[in-house]
């Protein structure tokens, strides 16, 4: 019985002792915030969750297409799953999980992304090692936030807006009456 309470004992040190060494800086901290976003700032490889894996960069991001990119916080993820029902806007979502510790990543997040967008008709692009954030200066890692950016034709990106969901989302879910009110704000930003 000793034995085993130190097995468990010593399994459980270890399992946390690699979740806190694979857990990732915070890269965002001296981000240039002036600095002009174009099209140029779109990492040219990223992964789709649930599509092709070899999705090339000119298939998402066409030239002379506006598109609103949309980058997804923990809770957020849960809300816009089911933002395709809403809009028939040209929009491509970015899973900011960057924060995320690698072993967890691989875990259950991956997973868990492509079982909740397998029904959406919006591109989400998993942005695990936080290249999308980093470009685009998304420097605020709350659960629920989110940030919404317009490619224009010209190719430059502006900020439109940012925003919150209801905290715990993802894990405690929410009610039709709060998605409604989230989804008519969100849907607001993307005139």
């Amino acid at each position: 019985m000793k034995n085993t309470l130190k097995i468990i004992f010593l399994g459980i040190i270890g399992f946390s002792a690699l979740v806190y060494f694979t857990m990732p800086e915070n890269f965002n901290k001296n981000f240039e915030q002036n600095r002009s976003l174009t099209i140029e700032s779109i990492p040219k490889y990223f992964d789709i969750v649930g599509g092709n894996p070899y999705t090339k960069f000119e298939e998402i991001f066409k030239s002379n297409e506006e598109k609103f990119i949309i980058v997804l916080n923990h809770d957020a993820l849960a809300v816009f799953k089911d933002l395709y029902t809403k809009t028939d806007k040209n929009i491509v979502l970015v899973a900011n999980i960057s924060n995320t510790p690698w072993l967890i990543k691989q875990i259950a997040v991956n997973g868990e992304l492509e079982k909740m967008y397998k029904d959406s008709k919006i591109s989400l692009i998993n942005d695990s090692d936080g290249i999308f954030v980093r470009n685009l200066g998304v420097n605020d890692v709350k659960q629920n936030k989110y940030f919404v950016f317009k490619l224009k034709i010209d190719g430059t990106i502006e900020k439109v807006s940012d925003g919150y969901v209801k905290e715990a989302a993802l894990t405690k879910g929410f009610t039709k009456e709060e998605f409604e009110k989230d989804m008519k704000v969100i849907l607001e930003n993307l005139k």
